[in-house]
């Protein structure tokens, strides 16, 4: 995927980590953490850069927020129980209505990747209840460039 994206994951500046706990439940009969679990990983690590970039809050908190429309994930390997693993995160696109974020999960002893999403989010406004795309706020870009640079 980073091939995709011209993105050589390995030597990427990085820009939010957050250490990831792992649970029991996360773990498939081979001692894995299952591919939804590593999802919800950069879910966690999505919301954490979210976080900190705009002062996210979910849809019926805010009247603009983003919105993942698309993401890829690739598995390249096992994350296991004994693994310590963060979440690595970055915007690498800011386009008119949408962001493209880069993550991956980071084995923290040996720096090993297991594995890589990249997602699309499009700003939206929910004022009116219904989810309306709109410009990528002004204020967003400027905390983007200043988090990114």
């Amino acid at each position: 995927m980073s091939k995709e994206i011209g993105i050589d994951i390995e030597n990427y500046s990085f820009k939010r980590s957050i250490q990831i706990q792992k649970r029991f439940s996360d773990l498939d009969p081979f001692a894995h953490a299952n591919n939804v679990a590593q999802q919800n990983y950069f879910d966690i690590g999505r919301a954490d850069y979210l976080g900190y970039l705009i002062d996210y809050k979910p849809f019926h908190l805010a009247p603009e927020t983003l919105l993942v429309v698309s993401y890829k994930s690739d598995f390249l390997h096992p994350i296991l129980p004994s693994d310590d693993i963060e979440v690595q995160t970055s915007i690498y696109h800011v386009g008119n209505k949408s962001i493209k974020m880069l993550q991956v999960t980071r084995n923290i002893s040996t720096g090993i990747i297991h594995s890589v999403c990249d997602s699309v989010m499009v700003a939206v406004n929910i004022q009116n209840g219904v989810p309306t795309s709109i410009p990528v706020p002004e204020k967003w870009r400027r905390r983007i460039s200043e988090i990114e640079r």
